[in-house]
């Protein structure tokens, strides 16, 4: 008998406080310093365009999460959050594709993403302690440097999340840390603007013409005003993408019930939290924060002791903020797994299941270490010499690559998942009507529902379409320019990367429903 059965002393689970600091630790994190400015770019450096993204895309966030109010309702004591909210309101089919795609792509990706931000910001903080205006280590193999410490981060992190009390206490210790470069990065970026530091911002937004999508392979992101806009929301959804790990934790809750306004009151929290560091981001410099070490030492001059002190530690903090999120799916990861062997739904650890423990899931995360590290391994070979971005930044040419690579699967990573709680957000709304799954129906579920469906299919719709026609835009016209193949290597990539989101997760059940088609066939042949 699975040992997860066995109950917790009630001292040693999670309270609605922690709860809700698990939510704050998984949302709030590097990703905002990521994307702030791409959503300005994708804005046409207007300001009042990129406040608009960010408060659409918020409110299609907190839309969902009052959705998930009444869906967390029917699964109190579940750990497997978006898997077993398809699995009660869509069909079997789906709950399956749920499942493949948050093991086989979610998990390791993200465990691939985060040591790698990690790595990044710290390079910036190197060269902010530095005064360098390049993050470039200057070293062969820097990028196994990267890999290395990614590993042991990992590594570090599995371990320690085979105890909740002490995950719950490096949460709290991080998530200290998390605030101070918000308030920091908030005060400075208006000091520096008050100081009169330069910006890029425009009284009207502007994009690239039309006719450079022939001449110069512009993407229809910077050219199609509205476009760009909608395409950086999946970036914005990045910033939010841990919030339902807490959902997952049910188990490990004093009382489960209170998970959803858990969930609810961080979610509001980081959202406002979030809109401040993106206007402080945006009224001074390039809309990111590594723009404020350049305007502080050379524009207005700033004491280099006062630029190490603040922006060096400022950028050592957020990269320490990137552990927290690491530390809650490092937490949730293996006690999603094991559930999930406990319930005869994954086959590779069947032989496992009597060592299974929902409170010390020792055998998930065991595999979960090994698959990880495996995947983290060919991720990186896959960024390092099957991708080329030398636009992205001053990391170095290995880890720029890198760096673009892991923004992009980060992004179809965060937007796949939030459709998958958007397609059983919409289940849950043909719920009503069937009444087949008991919920604590809430009063304003449908309204909120419909809203974050619609917004989310929204922008999941054109962020499949614009890579695509990329691609085709740049090998019909065939622009003649100096980075041709650099571009054509990115956009390939980029295609790539979609196609392998969509097909590991749906090859298994079409493999699935496929072999019990010919079986039957053959079965009825042979009467």
């Amino acid at each position: 008998m699975a040992t997860g059965t066995l109950g917790k002393n009630k001292s040693q689970k999670i309270t609605f406080f922690g709860a809700l600091l698990i939510v704050l630790g998984a949302s709030i994190g590097a990703g905002i310093f990521f994307k702030s400015k791409a959503v300005i770019e994708n804005s046409g450096y207007n300001l009042g365009l990129a406040i608009g993204s960010w408060v659409f895309a918020c409110f299609a966030i907190v839309a969902m999460a009052i959705a998930l109010i009444e869906i967390s309702s029917a699964t109190k004591k579940s750990n497997l959050s978006v898997i077993i909210w398809n699995k009660l309101f869509n069909s079997e089919s789906f709950f399956q594709i749920s499942k493949n795609f948050i093991i086989y792509l979610y998990l390791p990706f993200t465990y691939f993403v985060l040591p790698v931000y990690f790595m990044q910001i710290l390079q910036d903080a190197i060269a902010a302690f530095g005064l360098e205006s390049s993050s470039d280590w200057n070293i062969k193999f820097d990028w196994v440097i990267v890999l290395v410490v990614s590993i042991a981060i990992v590594i570090y992190f599995f371990i320690i999340s085979l105890n909740t009390k002490v995950a719950e206490f490096h949460n709290k210790i991080i998530l200290i840390a998390k605030f101070i470069p918000i308030f920091v990065t908030v005060i400075v970026g208006f000091i520096l603007y008050f100081q009169g530091g330069s910006n890029k911002l425009l009284s009207q937004p502007e994009f690239a013409s039309v006719e450079k999508i022939k001449t110069e392979g512009v993407s229809i992101s910077s050219s199609l005003p509205g476009v760009g806009v909608l395409i950086s929301m999946a970036g914005i959804f990045f910033s939010y993408e841990g919030f339902f790990t807490a959902a997952g934790l049910q188990s490990e809750m004093k009382e489960p019930k209170k998970t959803p306004i858990a969930i609810l009151l961080g979610i509001g929290i980081t959202t406002i939290i979030y809109l401040f560091i993106a206007i402080a981001t945006s009224i001074v410099g390039d809309g990111s924060i590594s723009s404020f070490i350049n305007i502080a030492k050379n524009e207005l001059k700033w004491h280099p002791l006062t630029i190490k002190l603040i922006l060096g530690t400022t950028f050592l903090l957020i990269g320490i903020s990137l552990l927290g999120i690491i530390n809650v799916f490092t937490l949730w990861g293996p006690r999603a797994l094991e559930e999930l062997i406990h319930k005869n739904e994954f086959f590779l650890l069947k032989r496992w299941k009597k060592y299974v423990n929902l409170n010390k899931p020792v055998v998930s995360t065991y595999f979960l270490i090994i698959f990880s590290v495996l995947a983290l391994i060919i991720f990186t070979l896959i960024g390092v010499f099957g991708f080329d971005d030398q636009e992205y930044g001053t990391y170095g040419q290995k880890l720029n690559n890198l760096y673009s690579f892991a923004d992009i699967t980060g992004n179809w990573s965060a937007l796949i998942s939030f459709l998958l709680i958007a397609a059983a957000i919409y289940g849950c709304i043909k719920n009503r009507k069937t009444k087949k799954i008991a919920v604590e129906k809430q009063k304003y579920f449908l309204f909120f529902g419909y809203i974050s469906v619609i917004c989310i299919s929204l922008i999941l719709l054109f962020a499949v379409v614009v890579p695509i026609v990329d691609l085709f835009t740049i090998l019909i016209y065939q622009p003649e320019i100096e980075n041709f193949n650099l571009i054509l290597k990115t956009r390939v990539t980029k295609v790539i990367v979609l196609i392998l989101f969509i097909i590991v997760p749906v090859f298994p059940v079409f493999w699935t429903y496929l072999t019990k088609k010919i079986k039957k066939t053959v079965k009825k042949s042979k009467l």
